[in-house]
Protein backbone atom coordinates (compact mmCIF):
# COMPACT_ATOMS: atom_id res chain seq x y z
CA UNK A 1 0.00 0.00 0.00
CA UNK A 2 1.30 3.44 -0.92
CA UNK A 3 0.93 5.72 2.09
CA UNK A 4 -0.41 9.22 1.60
CA UNK A 5 0.99 10.87 4.72
CA UNK A 6 -1.62 13.66 4.77
CA UNK A 7 -4.51 11.20 4.59
CA UNK A 8 -2.81 8.92 7.14
CA UNK A 9 -2.36 11.88 9.50
CA UNK A 10 -6.02 12.87 9.06
CA UNK A 11 -7.13 9.28 9.66
CA UNK A 12 -5.17 9.13 12.91
CA UNK A 13 -6.82 12.34 14.04
CA UNK A 14 -10.25 10.98 13.14
CA UNK A 15 -9.51 7.71 14.96
CA UNK A 16 -8.92 9.65 18.15
CA UNK A 17 -11.27 12.61 17.83
CA UNK A 18 -13.77 12.00 15.02
CA UNK A 19 -17.11 10.32 14.54
CA UNK A 20 -18.87 8.67 11.61
CA UNK A 21 -22.64 8.52 11.93
CA UNK A 22 -25.78 9.26 9.94
CA UNK A 23 -28.10 12.23 9.94
CA UNK A 24 -31.44 12.08 8.15
CA UNK A 25 -30.33 8.74 6.65
CA UNK A 26 -27.21 10.22 5.05
CA UNK A 27 -23.60 9.70 6.11
CA UNK A 28 -22.25 12.34 8.44
CA UNK A 29 -18.69 12.94 9.61
CA UNK A 30 -17.78 15.24 12.45
CA UNK A 31 -14.81 16.03 14.60
CA UNK A 32 -14.54 18.42 17.55
CA UNK A 33 -11.39 19.80 19.10
CA UNK A 34 -10.20 22.58 21.35
CA UNK A 35 -7.22 22.93 19.00
CA UNK A 36 -8.34 25.23 16.20
CA UNK A 37 -5.00 24.96 14.39
CA UNK A 38 -5.26 21.17 14.14
CA UNK A 39 -8.73 21.35 12.59
CA UNK A 40 -7.56 24.06 10.20
CA UNK A 41 -4.75 21.72 9.09
CA UNK A 42 -7.30 18.90 8.71
CA UNK A 43 -9.34 21.18 6.48
CA UNK A 44 -6.30 21.64 4.21
CA UNK A 45 -6.42 17.87 3.61
CA UNK A 46 -10.22 17.87 3.15
CA UNK A 47 -11.04 21.44 2.01
CA UNK A 48 -14.69 20.67 1.31
CA UNK A 49 -15.44 20.08 5.00
CA UNK A 50 -17.26 22.79 6.91
CA UNK A 51 -15.41 24.58 9.72
CA UNK A 52 -17.55 25.73 12.65
CA UNK A 53 -16.96 27.54 15.91
CA UNK A 54 -15.79 28.59 18.29
CA UNK A 55 -18.33 27.13 20.65
CA UNK A 56 -18.15 28.14 24.30
CA UNK A 57 -19.68 26.28 27.21
CA UNK A 58 -22.45 28.41 28.65
CA UNK A 59 -22.22 27.13 32.22
CA UNK A 60 -18.55 26.20 32.38
CA UNK A 61 -16.61 29.33 31.56
CA UNK A 62 -13.29 27.72 32.52
CA UNK A 63 -13.62 25.24 29.62
CA UNK A 64 -11.67 26.03 26.47
CA UNK A 65 -13.64 26.95 23.33
CA UNK A 66 -14.03 24.16 20.79
CA UNK A 67 -14.27 23.99 17.04
CA UNK A 68 -15.75 21.46 14.64
CA UNK A 69 -15.24 20.22 11.11
CA UNK A 70 -17.97 18.20 9.49
CA UNK A 71 -19.17 16.82 6.19
CA UNK A 72 -22.57 15.51 5.16
CA UNK A 73 -23.77 13.14 2.44
CA UNK A 74 -21.44 12.73 -0.57
CA UNK A 75 -18.73 14.83 1.10
CA UNK A 76 -18.77 12.56 4.15
CA UNK A 77 -18.48 9.57 1.80
CA UNK A 78 -15.31 11.08 0.30
CA UNK A 79 -13.77 11.37 3.78
CA UNK A 80 -14.81 7.82 4.69
CA UNK A 81 -13.41 6.29 1.52
CA UNK A 82 -10.17 8.30 1.73
CA UNK A 83 -9.31 7.25 5.29
CA UNK A 84 -10.78 3.73 5.23
CA UNK A 85 -7.52 1.78 4.83
CA UNK A 86 -5.97 3.60 7.80
CA UNK A 87 -8.83 3.05 10.25
CA UNK A 88 -9.14 0.46 12.99
CA UNK A 89 -11.61 -2.41 12.87
CA UNK A 90 -14.44 -0.67 14.73
CA UNK A 91 -14.40 2.43 12.53
CA UNK A 92 -14.10 0.33 9.35
CA UNK A 93 -17.21 -1.60 10.40
CA UNK A 94 -19.07 1.67 11.01
CA UNK A 95 -17.99 3.04 7.63
CA UNK A 96 -19.08 -0.21 5.93
CA UNK A 97 -22.49 0.03 7.61
CA UNK A 98 -22.99 3.69 6.66
CA UNK A 99 -21.85 3.25 3.07
CA UNK A 100 -24.04 0.19 2.56
CA UNK A 101 -27.12 2.04 3.80
CA UNK A 102 -26.25 5.11 1.72
CA UNK A 103 -25.75 3.12 -1.50
CA UNK A 104 -29.01 1.21 -0.96
CA UNK A 105 -30.81 4.53 -0.64
CA UNK A 106 -29.47 5.88 -3.96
Amino acid sequence: MVVNTNIAWAAGLIEGEGCFTSHTNSPYFLMDSTDEDVLRKFQVVFPFTTFRGPYNHQHKEHYKPRWRVDAFGPKAVIVMEAVYDYMGTRRKEKIDQLLKAYKEKL
